[in-house]
C-alpha cells in the first residue's frame, strides 16, 4: 500500500513535496516535484547511492535465506562467488567471472575506509579458499556463507575482520 500526500509550498517556489510511505520500508521518502506549464513532474526519488543500495536489497529480499551450495547457482543453493555474480548482473547488468579468486583479480583496488554501495569485499577464510560479498553501506555487506546461506554480515565483526583480504569497484565488466 502506497500512501501519497501532497504538500505545496505557499511561497513562490516552483516546487512541492510528495511525501511516500510504503508498507514494506515503513520509512518516509520525500520526493521534488517540479512544476511547470500546470503539471507536476516527479524528480528521482533518491540520489544514485540510494538507488543502487535499494535495487540491490531488493535483489537480496529475494535472494536472502537460500541455502549455500559450493559450486551452486540458483534458488536451490548458491555459493558466494555465483550470488555476487547474480546481484551484479540483475543490478549493475554487468558480468563478473565464476569465482572468487578471478573476481578479487578485478577492478580498482579500495581501501576499507573508502567503500562505497556496489563494492566487492573479499576474504581469505582457508588456506585455498576465497570469499566475497556486497559491500551495502553502514559497515554491512550481503553474502552466500557457508553456514547461513544468503545473509548480511558486518565488516567490523571480529571473525570478517580477521579473514578481510580486499575490497574492488568497478569489478564487473560490460554485458556484450
Amino acid at each position: 500500500i502506497l500512501l501519497l500526500t501532497l504538500l505545496i509550498s505557499a511561497s513562490s517556489s516552483s516546487f512541492a513535496f510528495v511525501k511516500i510511505q510504503t508498507k514494506n520500508w515503513g520509512a518516509n521518502t520525500f520526493s521534488p516535484l517540479s512544476y511547470s506549464e500546470g503539471h507536476f513532474s516527479q524528480a528521482p526519488v533518491q540520489n544514485k547511492k540510494a538507488q543502487l543500495k535499494h535495487r540491490i536489497m531488493s535483489e537480496f529480499a529475494q535472494w536472502r535465506g537460500t541455502d549455500y551450495r559450493w559450486g551452486g547457482d540458483s534458488r536451490n543453493g548458491i555459493d558466494c562467488s555465483a550470488f555476487t555474480r547474480r546481484i551484479i548482473a540483475s543490478v549493475i547488468h554487468r558480468r563478473l567471472p565464476r569465482t572468487a579468486q578471478e573476481q578479487s583479480r578485478m577492478g580498482q583496488r579500495v581501501s576499507q575506509r573508502e567503500l562505497k554501495v556496489g563494492d566487492l569485499v573479499f576474504f581469505k577464510t582457508e588456506p585455498n579458499v576465497h570469499h566475497v560479498g556486497v559491500y551495502i553501506g553502514n559497515d554491512s555487506f550481503i553474502h552466500a556463507s557457508s553456514s547461513q546461506g544468503v545473509t548480511m554480515s558486518h565488516l567490523s565483526n571480529q571473525y570478517w575482520q580477521a579473514h578481510y583480504l580486499t575490497a574492488r569497484r568497478g569489478s564487473a565488466r560490460s554485458e556484450e
